[in-house]
């Protein structure tokens, strides 16, 4: 929802040029789409790369981007054709072999975090200059979907090829709006316009400069001082303050985002079923909206909005708070003086406040925390690849298709899935939802699968954010997508405002 501001005079046509300025949180992971994991990596990824498929912000519908159209010929074959004369931004042109490339690669590099996004498919093959082919292992009609995010945008190969290593994480090369021409490590990076862009007339900046400022106090303040144009993952205490501010433009949109604490389900404690589902009933989900999101989310059991089309209203509310069941749980999994648990928070002071509130209603049941601060990049490293510490608490970016979401947090190679342990029977659910292309089987199909992972509490989700965001009156045209993802292919500024 746009919040209430003042109404300012301003130009009507989009208005070429200029630099736009934002601030950030966090040093990003990396800027390669197959190799990123953190939120803030989404910021900066989709000026430099395009998507093999869009979809419309609104209605989340499909839409022709690098492939100009696609089509399962048969239910396990799913064919792209490819826009002709497109070219990466070191001039190398985007054709089958460069996607077969990019496929491949997402598949087998070990680096890669996008691996669970292609389990369904078999083989990618070039079967014609401009037109790609992909078998699958079984249906999988969510396919084209999950071809919208990270795993669909195209690197340039040439530019992997000679990279020590494969490595481009800091040297991204993409067929986007923008251009990479620096990253200032905890600092700055910059991009900037791509004039030979594919799609003519845009963009409209000539270029964006992202300020990494990791509190999130600090980076609205650089708005309202006029350093910065547009401050981004914003939380609800700053987009309070900024609606009392009329110079400033303060948007809360619907998205795809929840809070969670994931788990490393694969060892003690949390191996037991017993501890997961205490945790659960130890939660006062309503208090955590009110104090941590002001009212601007939902308190949930589990991971979607409840207006998604997948998520299954019996069991989107499943755990309420019940301390007394909690310590009964705990009781019966030989927990009579409680736990302690080690838990990981990313280090400024919003993301220190949401743990510490969390922390405290679990140390009513007996739980204590022991609660680490580390910036994501880090945090990430030592919990999802090194598998040290038992739980996270960071937002989660829900995915355009529910399987990516389920794939990527609790399937054996789901890049958040700390412990890399699976239920047979998850398996199972989570592969009958891409078994149908049709919508109302796959939302019975999603409603079986969400029941599972609530019941067996495989991690303790708290609350759904908005996407937040503050901004002056001269930014036109940005709104963050459902995934919570910026775009600025058609951002301009209106030096008139």
């Amino acid at each position: 929802m746009l919040l209430p501001g003042r109404t300012f005079a301003q130009a009507s046509q989009p208005i070429p040029g200029g630099t736009l300025r934002i601030a950030m949180p966090f040093n990003p992971a990396a800027l390669d789409p197959m190799t990123g994991r953190n939120v803030p990596d989404f910021n900066a990824l989709y000026a430099i790369f395009d998507a093999l498929i869009a979809f419309d912000p609104a209605t989340l519908e499909l839409r022709p981007m690098l492939a100009k159209d696609w089509t399962f010929t048969d239910p396990a074959t799913l064919v792209l054709n490819l826009v002709e004369g497109v070219k990466f931004h070191d001039g190398t042109p985007f054709d089958a072999d460069a996607v077969k490339f990019n496929l491949d690669r997402s598949m087998n590099d070990p680096r890669s975090n996008v691996r669970s996004d292609l389990v369904s498919v078999k083989s990618v093959e070039a079967t014609g200059p401009n037109q790609v082919t992909l078998r699958l292992k079984q249906p999988n009609y969510s396919l084209p979907t999950i071809l919208t995010g990270r795993v669909g945008c195209i690197v340039s190969s040439a530019s992997i090829q000679a990279a020590a290593n494969g490595n481009v994480d800091r040297s991204p090369v993409g067929t986007g709006p923008f251009k990479f021409v620096e990253w200032r490590d905890n600092d700055l990076i910059r991009v900037e316009k791509n004039p030979d862009y594919w799609q003519t007339g845009l963009p409209y900046l000539d270029g964006i400069d992202f300020r990494i400022i990791n509190e999130l106090n600090t980076a609205a303040r650089t708005v309202t001082a006029g350093e910065t144009d547009l401050s981004l993952n914003m939380a609800a205490q700053q987009i309070a303050t900024a609606r009392r501010m009329p110079d400033l433009v303060a948007e809360a949109n619907p998205s795809m985002i929840f809070f969670t604490l994931m788990m490393n389900f694969a060892k003690p404690p949390l191996n037991d079923v017993r501890v997961r589902q205490a945790m659960n009933y130890a939660i006062n989900r309503d208090e955590l909206n009110k104090v941590l999101m002001l009212g601007l989310g939902e308190p949930t059991s589990t991971m979607f909005p409840k207006d998604f089309w997948a998520v299954d209203a019996e069991t989107a509310h499943f755990y309420q708070h019940d301390p007394e069941k909690a310590r009964s749980l705990l009781k019966e999994a030989g927990y009579t003086n409680g736990l302690e648990i080690e838990t990981w928070s990313w280090p400024d002071q919003t993301s220190i406040q949401r743990i510490e509130l969390v922390g405290n209603q679990l140390e009513q049941v007996g739980i204590r925390l022991k609660i680490t601060p580390s910036p994501p990049q880090v945090v990430n490293q030592l919990f999802y690849i090194e598998g040290k510490g038992a739980m996270i608490l960071n937002p989660q970016g829900g995915w355009l298709d529910p399987s990516q979401t389920y794939e990527r947090l609790f399937g054996a190679t789901g890049q958040f899935n700390a412990g890399k342990a699976e239920d047979p029977q998850f398996r199972k659910l989570l592969d009958a939802t891409g078994s149908s292309a049709d919508a109302g089987e796959r939302k019975a199909a999603f409603a079986s699968l969400q029941r599972f992972v609530v019941e067996q509490a495989l991690h303790l989700p708290l609350v759904t954010s908005a996407a937040m965001s503050i901004r002056n009156k001269k930014v036109r045209d940005f709104h963050y997508d459902r995934l919570h993802s910026p775009r600025f292919h058609r951002v301009w500024l209106d030096q008139s405002a």
